[in-house]
């Protein structure tokens, strides 16, 4: 262990549950429920493969995804990661030699320190209760098993990790609040692009990285909301602007509206501060944001989203959305009681799930990130290559989409039952457990 000035200490590496490359070369069909598929600029050696029994023994707590690599939080406290490391973002130094498979699998991509194979770590004497992916960075919100004191852990990129001596890291290392935050406690983080996101306890939100304007901020700074009572519960970071939605289901935006990317016309090109997207008239229950678009699901399971829509990303007809479309689905599901639960956003592609655990995707299909036909799509369209399986997991990168398929025991809407229930399909009414959380 070393430090980085006083408060900057640096939390070491578990080399005891590192599992090196070698060790992930052969996949066998009874180690794990768990089977990867993977659309894009992907990581090696992992679409349509299983997880080995040894990464991945439980359940899943948590996927994050960057622009070209991934964490996944298991249960049992490890992280599984995979992807461009050229930052140290896959918490693996960039600069050790790789010795790739004498052998090699057809279909497989030889591995770079840009592109690692899926490797696993965990965090020493800490459980990990948070995670989230920048485009180049990582962090972790941990809690000390002993003393129960929670941190924020920040790895990859120095700007969005806020290291003050600009260089960037593969061990995670301790986030550096300022002096009159140091007695917070977080609760949660978020990550998009090259920007980072603390929400506190005592619902303070602090944010730091590249400004919405361009200047670079590497000491997180507080974002100021007059929420009349009410508090932050959910923070989705795009490219130039972030989304916030609050307990009671307000939307707020700030940041860049070239695009129409805050939801609040053509006329405000910018907002220093977050304002209240008032065109959603019903309570907000999740955001996501790609580069440069946003996706709303709503307390009665509708859709809607703004930004830009060049690719199809925003599911409608606008080229751009400066005020909030509802993403027309009627006859897309097949059944008329099927609702969106889950929602998801790529730097140019969109993704739902369905109450009846099936998945939709659209927009930018370079790369076949979509794992469909045709450039772009238009439309949300079911992914038939998963259709039928138990969906465990989804998380859009900015340029691949993941889906884990596992056990319905490990399944995304078993897991999240409570969810489901507080949906009402006759009434349109969300009960007090969702308003609550």
């Amino acid at each position: 262990m070393w430090c980085l000035g006083d408060r900057n200490k640096e939390i070491g590496i578990d080399e005891s549950t590192r599992i090196l490359p070698k060790e992930t070369k052969s996949f066998k069909k009874q180690d794990s429920p768990f089977i990867v598929f993977c659309y894009g600029v992907t990581p090696p050696f992992l679409n349509r493969r299983r997880i080995p029994f040894g990464m991945l023994k439980s359940g899943i707590k948590k996927l994050a995804c960057g622009a070209e690599h991934f964490m996944l939080l298991t249960q049992d406290n490890n992280l599984l990661v995979a992807g461009n490391n050229e930052y140290g973002q896959c918490a693996r130094n960039p600069q050790l030699p790789i010795k790739n498979l004498e052998k090699p699998q057809e279909g497989v991509t030889e591995e770079t320190p840009q592109n690692l194979r899926l490797n696993s770590f965990s965090i020493d004497n800490h459980e990990v209760l948070d995670v989230a992916c920048g485009s180049h960075h990582g962090l972790l919100l941990v809690e000390h098993k002993t003393t129960g004191k929670k941190s924020v852990l920040a790895v990859g990129h120095e700007l969005p990790c806020g290291f003050l001596d600009k260089t960037h890291r593969f061990v995670p290392t301790q986030v550096l609040l300022p002096e009159e935050h140091s007695s917070e406690v977080p609760k949660a983080v978020f990550a998009g692009h090259m920007r980072s996101c603390i929400l506190m306890e005592s619902g303070k939100v602090l944010i730091w990285g590249e400004w919405f304007n361009g200047m670079r901020q590497r000491r997180p700074k507080e974002v100021h909301f007059d929420l009349e009572g009410d508090s932050v519960k959910k923070v989705a970071i795009g490219k130039m602007f972030a989304l916030f939605v609050t307990v009671k289901g307000k939307l707020f935006s700030i940041g860049d509206n070239t695009y129409g990317e805050l939801g609040l016309g053509f006329k405000k090109r910018y907002s220093s501060i977050p304002v209240l997207v008032s065109t959603v008239e019903k309570e907000v229950l999740d955001c996501a944001a790609g580069a440069r678009h946003c996706v709303v699901l709503d307390k009665f399971g509708k859709v809607y989203s703004f930004g830009d829509n060049s690719e199809g990303q925003c599911g409608v007809e606008s080229a751009r959305c400066y005020l909030p479309e509802e993403i027309p689905t009627k006859g897309v599901f097949g059944e008329e009681n099927v609702q969106i639960r889950f929602i998801y956003a790529g730097d140019a592609h969109s993704a739902i799930v369905t109450s009846d655990g099936d998945l939709f995707m659209w927009g930018d299909n370079s790369a076949g990130r979509l794992g469909m036909e045709g450039n772009c799509v238009l439309r949300p369209t079911i992914a038939e290559e998963v259709l039928g399986r138990n969906i465990c997991e989804v998380g859009l990168g900015g340029l691949f989409s993941m889906v884990l398929v596992g056990m319905s025991q490990y399944s995304l809407i078993d897991r999240n039952t409570n969810l489901i229930k507080s949906f009402s399909l006759i009434s349109g009414i969300v009960s007090k457990e969702i308003q609550g959380n």
